[in-house]
């Protein structure tokens, strides 16, 4: 089953998964808006909150994926393991569902660990292409302030033909 029947790319959903690989962003005046469409659209939103700092919202995204079930330990704040959180990052969606990972003010954990934000948005991005493969929707929201300087800034590095990885 595929996750769209229409492609109708004046729709977020579709810009943001099939365009630029899981992420939009949208402005602070636009989030009750945009919030209001996804709910409308059928989404579950998972928020991820920057705004107090990566110390408190390291933790808080552990609880978000359950970490502690999964792992048998709480995602501490000074761990920030990409690995460990690739493993970790699971937000499931059933086939044809639709789901987003809300995240507030990236901005701000970006200028306290460039890396880390880095890694996140770019596990999340490996999830919304997992989740599209499966039949599912799921894409990741950056709210930002208005004329955000986070903008445009570069996530992954990606050569623009990959190098062979299978032989039949």
């Amino acid at each position: 089953m595929p996750a769209f029947d229409v492609l109708d790319w004046r729709r977020l959903d579709a810009t943001a998964i099939v365009t630029f690989g899981g992420l939009a962003t949208v402005e602070e005046p636009r989030h009750d808006a945009t919030r209001a469409w996804l709910l409308a659209e059928g989404y579950v939103i998972d928020t991820f909150d920057c705004q107090p700092g990566l110390s408190v919202s390291v933790p808080a995204l552990g609880r978000l994926l359950k970490w502690e079930e999964q792992f048998g330990y709480e995602l501490a704040p000074d761990s920030r393991n990409l690995d460990a959180l690739r493993d970790g990052f699971d937000f499931p969606v059933v086939e044809g569902g639709r789901r987003v990972l809300e995240i507030l003010r990236p901005d701000l954990a970006w200028r306290e660990d460039q890396r880390w934000t880095c890694g996140l948005l770019s596990i999340a991005e490996e999830h919304c292409r997992a989740q599209l493969a499966l039949g599912a929707r799921f894409f990741s929201i950056l709210v930002v302030p208005e004329k955000s300087p986070f903008i445009g800034a570069v996530i992954i590095d990606q050569p623009v033909v990959p190098a062979p990885s299978w032989t039949p």
